[in-house]
């Protein structure tokens, strides 16, 4: 709330006239009027007596808070997300500069500003990359901030994505760095917490906390062995990367989890190793399941109590992405003639917006 409005409603609330709140503090009723119409404003040194004259403190009277609670960083969250979806990149980096020059000091506020600029970065994807350079550096600025913040809370998570971006530019020391100090327990407590709760007569705590379990589990088993295809295929052994990516391909489909990363691995190796008829069943399993993406777990057999689905636009943004990779990727050209091939690219079509 702005100065002006919090005199008019206080001196409302006080039941004075603008005239009588001019008396007591020593200034003219014009002089009032202007301050609510955010015209002009008092002199800081007629703060303390306005402020003693509706009632009200410094602080409030300027609209003065030391830091705010996760609840209220998360509607800012959300208030941040909505103007990058409705008025673009410019109200909306506007938005979060100004709510980070107003909270400087709250780590927290900063970790949910860098993932506003996360997934502003998917919704700009298919633009230039110009346009997403800003977004970029100042996600990774921010992490860098929370790092250096000393928050115990938010550490690891910062810690995280600063390793990926050092990996990502080749710095292996820094990452090496930051790896070291995530913790390395030699006991998790994970598989006990559910049956803690079983004991409780906690059922709904305990199926939430196993299903991501569930997901958790099937997701690192799919990137381990995308990472295992990779280096086979570097090596030359054609044989042992299918395999691989077979494999993971087989655990995301046996467990209904988005296995986009999966299909594609598998794709692009069957393009370069496999027979065609394997491959174009690839691509038609890769369309399907970008068609798909981002429409939640609320149908799945046994993992419906999961979290909410990614807001529409970010998925619609993930699935143009999607679509891009796969038209623009020279190795799937021979491919996107085959009549199977092109009613996926239909069908995944037909999920965006025009």
């Amino acid at each position: 709330m702005n100065l002006a409005t919090v005199i008019q409603e206080n001196r409302k609330k006080k039941g004075l006239t603008q005239e009588q709140l001019a008396e007591m503090v020593g200034v003219s009723a014009p002089a009032v009027s202007k301050w609510e119409s955010a015209g002009s404003f008092p002199d800081i040194t007629l703060l303390a007596p306005i402020a003693r004259a509706l009632g009200v403190t410094v602080d409030t009277l300027v609209g003065f808070r030391p830091g705010l609670s996760e609840e209220e960083v998360h509607a800012l969250e959300q208030e941040c997300d909505e103007l990058f979806r409705r008025e673009g990149i410019e109200a909306g980096s506007a938005r979060c500069e100004a709510l980070l020059r107003e909270y400087p000091n709250c780590a927290y506020l900063k970790l949910r500003i860098a993932s506003v600029y996360q997934r502003a970065m998917l919704q700009l994807a298919d633009g230039s990359e110009a346009a997403l350079e800003p977004a970029y550096r100042r996600f990774y600025e921010l992490f860098q901030q929370v790092y250096d913040s000393g928050d115990p809370r938010l550490h690891d998570a910062a810690a995280v994505i600063l390793a990926g971006k050092a990996l990502s530019d080749g710095d292996t020391a820094r990452a090496e760095a930051l790896l070291a100090e995530l913790p390395q327990a030699e006991y998790k407590p994970d598989s006990l917490y559910p049956l803690l709760y079983l004991k409780k007569g906690e059922t709904a705590k305990a199926v939430e906390l196993l299903e991501k379990q569930v997901a958790t589990l099937g997701n690192e088993l799919g990137t381990a062995l995308n990472s295992l295809a990779a280096i086979a295929s570097q090596e030359g052994d054609g044989a042992r990367a299918l395999a691989c990516c077979h494999a993971g391909s087989a655990i995301s489909e046996a467990l209904g989890l988005p296995g986009v990363n999966a299909f594609l691995q598998a794709l692009t190796l069957l393009a370069k190793h496999g027979p065609r008829e394997e491959a174009v069943r690839a691509a038609v399993r890769y369309l399907d399941s970008a068609a798909v993406f981002g429409s939640g777990f609320a149908a799945h057999p046994f993992l419906s109590h999961l979290g909410q689905r990614p807001q529409p636009q970010q998925a619609d943004a993930v699935r143009r992405i999607l679509l891009k990779g796969f038209m623009d990727e020279e190795a799937f050209a021979p491919l996107r003639d085959d009549a199977a091939v092109q009613q996926a690219l239909d069908r995944l079509r037909a999920t965006l917006p025009d």
